[in-house]
């Protein structure tokens, strides 16, 4: 197939365009910083957007603007809350967001592009960044867990999901939405083996879940290649977390109200449960941190 990537340029983006053309799809890279012809693309114009997927028989979305605050942890300890300080950048950096996603998927129907890949993230679900203390109603956190996002970046991926259900509504067109934990290369690794000890230097809306680069693109790839009708969103995580402490001695002590309606096997089990991945895109996570 001939995949438009957009957020080629990215941390996912770069890993995921060097590793289609190995299973036989061709790659248009779409990106801000420059696109396959060397030109930015900025999707949060719709020609633009209609113009840079003109030939494309499949998209993967993952162009996005970050928030600051997802990367500063802007956490309280003490109310076990998230800051959102900067109101009207996040205002115009949820706008961008919503509109790139829109006008992808407009783009996409318009040009009868049939297959769809868009990033979204756990943070779906409201645990991850709350402005008010938030509790899961159970663990682990299934795709059928409610999405109660209070935060700008979560309701930018709810509001995107929810495109994603009105677009594959009118049929023709298979949409996956994958919920990817934070995604980690050696970079990110080495702040992650800095957290095992201060587990609640972030919270626990994480439950220290993550994904690496390589086997989110392979997720990328997995759900392009997975030929279903309208639109499906998947947890893409790790099995296990990147603590070393048993997952369940951490909910003891934490959370020990929360209902749990499944143990896991490993010690460090992830609380985000990733099933549907496995069963339906037959995702199997191989990598994680070393040390």
């Amino acid at each position: 197939m001939r995949v438009a990537v957009t957020g080629s340029a990215g941390r996912l983006g770069r890993c995921v365009t060097e590793a289609l053309p190995r299973h036989g799809h061709d790659v248009m890279s779409l990106d801000l910083a420059e696109d396959n012809a060397g030109e930015p693309t900025d999707l949060t114009d719709p020609d633009a957007a209609l113009r840079a997927l003109e030939g494309a028989e499949a998209v993967i979305h993952l162009a996005r603007e970050r928030f600051p605050y997802t990367e500063q942890g802007l956490y309280d300890r003490v109310t076990q809350t998230w800051r959102t300080p900067d109101i009207a950048g996040d205002s115009l950096r949820f706008q961008r967001n919503v509109a790139m996603t829109y006008n992808v998927l407009a783009a996409s129907a318009s040009l009868e592009i049939p297959r769809l890949v868009i990033g979204s993230s756990l943070a779906v679900y409201g645990l991850y960044y709350p402005l008010r203390p938030a509790l899961p109603d159970y663990l682990p956190v299934d795709e059928d867990h409610p999405r109660r996002p209070q935060d700008p970046y979560g309701l930018s991926k709810l509001a995107g999901e929810a495109l994603c259900d009105g677009f594959a509504g009118r049929g023709g067109m298979g949409i996956a939405s994958l919920r990817f934990a934070g995604i980690a290369d050696d970079a990110v690794y080495q702040r992650l083996i800095g957290r095992r000890d201060d587990p609640m230097i972030r919270g626990f809306g994480s439950f220290w879940s993550y994904i690496d680069v390589r086997d989110a693109a392979t997720a990328c790839r997995l759900a392009l290649e997975a030929f279903f009708e309208g639109h499906e969103a998947f947890n893409i995580c790790a099995p296990t977390t990147y603590l070393t402490t048993p997952t369940r001695a951490l909910l003891q002590r934490h959370l020990p109200g929360v209902r749990q309606v499944a143990f896991q096997p490993d010690e460090n089990y992830c609380c985000y449960a990733s099933d549907k991945a496995r069963d339906t895109l037959g995702f199997s996570p191989r990598h994680g941190p070393e040390a």
